[in-house]
């Protein structure tokens, strides 16, 4: 209801719960012990015709004609558009005087626009517990279309769509639901792996690489130049020997080369004094 202010205190009692067929009845019982004659006009007494500006009663003594608004609202406040209705609505039906009756409250507009008026009266969600007294609960309360005026309940039904889902549709959308939701977080699961199991095999293929790059940059030692017999050192250090004779031939040219060295070398070094 847009536009429409909520009750400063929303009532909690039998005669917040009784229908609005039952609401209208009570304040009809209520003016007929007062003496009013009480013609029933409104929705709640079985009309439809709402081009009397939504008057549910109408009240005749002696001389008076008082048009009674009934409005059954405890969550809204009544607004100001319905007491200005109800006075025009007064004027074109010869009414002496109009109420306006709700079970729960006016909100200030309302209240200003019905002092100006002196044939208005507005009677509240308080006042006319006081006038009506103690209400007997109602055996259910108003949940069900039944129990709303005619007019509310043709056309509540017109926009209702008559389509019920069974509890057992409800149980097998909620399995699907679940199933498809496990097939995606297993589709995710089984994804990640994929893409670990990828990653490991590319980490080992590079690794292999390497290691067949490395292996093919290192020479391999010719087995012709790799001796097996122990070198000889001088003074704890491997000797250097360029040209080791290999055979008895080289050998005997190695010790004529040293003996023809050896002469030199006497030729040339002076002789010391004895």
């Amino acid at each position: 209801m847009s536009g429409f202010k909520p009750v400063s205190h929303r009532h909690d009692d039998a005669l917040s719960r009784v229908s609005w067929e039952t609401f209208e009845r009570l304040v009809a019982d209520h003016y007929r012990n007062a003496g009013f004659r009480v013609e029933h006009v409104g929705t709640g007494g079985g009309g439809t015709n709402r081009t009397d500006g939504g008057i549910d009663l109408k009240l005749f003594r002696d001389q008076e004609i008082v048009l009674v608004q009934c409005k059954h609202w405890n969550c809204w406040k009544v607004p100001h558009n319905d007491v200005h209705q109800l006075i025009g609505v007064m004027h074109t039906a010869g009414a002496t005087g109009a109420i306006v009756v709700t079970s729960g409250e006016f909100t200030a507009a309302a209240i200003e626009a019905a002092a100006k008026f002196r044939h208005i009266r507005l009677i509240d969600g308080k006042a006319i517990r006081a006038m009506l007294g103690p209400v007997e609960e109602p055996a259910m309360p108003h949940a069900s279309l039944e129990d709303m005026p005619a007019w509310i309940r043709e056309t509540r039904r017109a926009r209702t769509p008559r389509t019920h889902r069974s509890p057992v549709i409800a149980a097998v959308g909620a399995v699907v639901t679940m199933a498809v939701a496990l097939a995606v977080l297993y589709s995710y699961y089984i994804r990640e792996i994929h893409v670990a199991q990828v990653e490991a095999l590319r980490a080992t293929v590079a690794r292999t690489a390497r290691e067949l790059t490395q292996a093919r940059a290192t020479p391999a030692a010719l087995p012709a130049l790799t001796s097996q017999r122990p070198m000889s050192t001088i003074n704890g250090r491997p000797a250097i020997v360029h040209d080791t004779p290999m055979s008895k031939t080289d050998i005997a040219a190695w010790e004529a080369k040293n003996a023809e060295s050896m002469r030199i070398i006497e030729k040339t070094t002076p002789s010391l004094p004895p």
